[in-house]
């Protein structure tokens, strides 16, 4: 649910690098977020501090791996770190 919020949040280019992340697509799917295959998961990774851990994803599950920050700010800001830091690869 803080998820969600956070990601109302973001402004378009932001939620485009969020798709990115976490599905390696650029675009939405054609059909919309039902047809996406496999579903967009949402993973809860434990940590005892925000500095622990940034998120993560897993593209081939359209798994986002999310620590659980102790506030939506500290959401935004790693989400954000971790979406604009361009690591990952390129299918060429």
């Amino acid at each position: 649910q803080r998820f969600w919020k956070v990601v109302a949040t973001f402004d378009a280019a932001q939620q485009a690098q969020l798709l990115r992340f976490v599905t390696s697509c650029q675009r939405p799917p054609p059909l919309g977020f039902e047809a996406l295959n496999p579903k967009f998961c949402l993973q809860r990774v434990g940590v005892s501090n925000d500095d622990e851990k940034l998120p993560m994803a897993a593209t081939c599950f359209n798994t986002l791996k999310l620590p659980t920050y102790s506030s939506s700010a500290v959401m935004k800001k790693k989400l954000i770190m971790s979406i604009s830091s361009g690591a990952g690869f390129e299918m060429s």
